[in-house]
């Protein structure tokens, strides 16, 4: 084959066809996303970024800690023990065991979830995907602090994206589509392609596979099934199982946004994309910054309503005596997702407006002490949730909001209505940074001494003078007790 025929060859495969153009791979949105990944430094970061970027690092190793007590976690951890044959490098956080890394980040992606206490508002909760596959690899190939924090910045901008190109949240829940294991994979992908040094052409493939892998489904509701808590998990590993393909070479879709028959945005949102908006302000507008921590241990679709009763209380000193009933109006999801009053596991509580509602009128609070085995069994807080009904209201639909109205039907004839339009814990309400940490103290003690726990926080607070993080995996192994 002559040099120019194998020219032209190569110049071809370096193009795609687009609606009758022909463009470079480059030009294309992972394209442009893979750039973004590869250029990015920690320098170009405001501070603010950089500071939350540490924050959501810190509440994660919490919500981590914290889900890796609970009985499904020791299932997920023996499966992947199993898997594996008992051999691995990278920690499984809250314990002494090791996996393999994909492993590793699906079980951590896990426990992240276990307690519904991680962060939202990225693809949903980034956070449950993309640190356990950065921390893993930055922890296994030696990354700086400062490396760590810009990839976390990168995985939770390029999992948000590809939500945003698919029309946000709704679009792809309405078909059925769970956002985080769905959107997710890209930003584990990219933030560990990012931690192994790839070249842009490499990211490219890696979210073609990051894409070509997508899945989850909201199937787990009517069963309370723990698969719910492993689709972090699978999208973190995929993530990092991406990676290591584009980093042997193995070559990954460079259309998997645009292509018409397979292509992400197609085959998730169809008509309903908005791909543009994917790459909208790449670069300079770093949606991390619209990440939301949890104050209480449930569904954020909860919360609204936790913020209602627990301002009613406060103001008009409602109590289970003097509670005749609750409605909560809400939109058609509210009454799909939420509305299970007898709770069986876990998950259902979790994912239950008439048991958060319950508990929350009778306890005042909505932690992780009133979401555990045990607590699901009280007969008081099961007789008062079955007093709580959830039921569709086309006027919370026309407001557009994602939080229902409260109704709180007194016994003395009043009704009470509330509705908290934004609920703490949103950028736009936030947690104070002392709330934040003290959230993650609670967390963390459930494994750690009170020493671990200082020397942890402290040392994410200085993260970004550490020339190897790999020591702050050390911190995650609970003390002799």
């Amino acid at each position: 084959m002559s040099n120019d025929t194998e020219k032209k060859k190569t110049d071809k495969s370096n193009q795609v066809n687009q609606g009758g153009a022909i463009t470079s791979p480059a030009d294309l949105i992972s394209g442009k996303m893979a750039k973004f990944a590869a250029d990015l430094r920690y320098d170009d970061l405001p501070s603010e970024i950089r500071e939350l970027a540490k924050l959501v690092l810190l509440d994660t190793l919490g919500c981590g800690l914290a889900g890796s007590t609970t009985e499904e976690l020791q299932q997920i951890r023996a499966a992947m023990c199993e898997a594996s044959g008992g051999v691995g490098n990278t920690l499984l956080w809250g314990t002494g065991e090791h996996a393999p890394l994909p492993q590793a980040a699906l079980a951590n992606g896990a426990a992240t979830n276990a307690r519904e206490m991680d962060d939202f508002e990225g693809c949903q909760h980034s956070g449950s995907v993309i640190i356990p596959a950065a921390f893993g690899t930055a922890v296994r190939v030696g990354s700086s602090g400062k490396e760590l924090l810009t990839a976390i910045v990168i995985g939770y901008d390029i999992a948000r994206r590809a939500m945003d190109g698919s029309g946000g949240n709704r679009p792809l829940k309405d078909n059925g589509w769970h956002s985080t294991p769905v959107c997710g994979g890209f930003g584990a992908a990219a933030a560990t392609a990012r931690l192994l040094g790839l070249n842009p052409e490499c990211i490219q493939w890696a979210l073609g596979y990051a894409g070509s892998n997508a899945g989850g489904t909201w199937a787990f509701i009517p069963d309370g099934a723990m698969s719910k808590r492993v689709h972090p998990g699978f999208a973190s590993q995929s993530g990092v199982i991406s990676a290591y393909l584009a980093k042997s070479g193995v070559t990954g879709p460079t259309q998997i946004f645009e292509s018409d028959w397979g292509g992400f945005f197609t085959t998730y949102a169809g008509d309903r994309s908005t791909p543009h908006k994917a790459v909208e302000g790449l670069g300079s507008d770093f949606r991390i910054r619209i990440v939301g921590f949890k104050p209480y241990a449930a569904c954020r679709g909860n919360h609204g309503s936790i913020d209602a009763i627990l301002d009613l209380r406060r103001e008009e000193n409602i109590r289970p005596d003097n509670v005749e009933r609750v409605v909560v109006r809400g939109s058609r999801t509210h009454v799909k997702q939420l509305s299970k009053q007898d709770v069986q596991t876990m998950l259902d509580a979790q994912f239950s407006l008439p048991y958060a509602v319950a508990v929350t009128l009778a306890t005042g609070g909505a932690m992780l002490d009133q979401f555990t085995p045990d607590a699901l069994l009280r007969p008081d807080i099961r007789a008062l949730a079955r007093k709580v009904t959830v039921v569709y209201d086309e006027a919370e639909n026309l407001l557009g909001g994602e939080q229902p109205f409260v109704d709180v039907h007194m016994t003395d004839g009043r009704v009470l209505t509330r509705r908290v339009a934004i609920p703490r814990g949103d950028y736009r309400n936030p947690l104070t940074e002392a709330e934040l940490r003290a959230k993650f103290r609670s967390n963390a003690a459930l494994v750690l001494s009170d020493f671990q726990i200082a020397r942890l926080e402290e040392q994410v607070a200085q993260i970004g003078s550490m020339d190897n993080v790999s020591p702050l995996a050390e911190l995650l192994v609970p003390a002799a007790r």
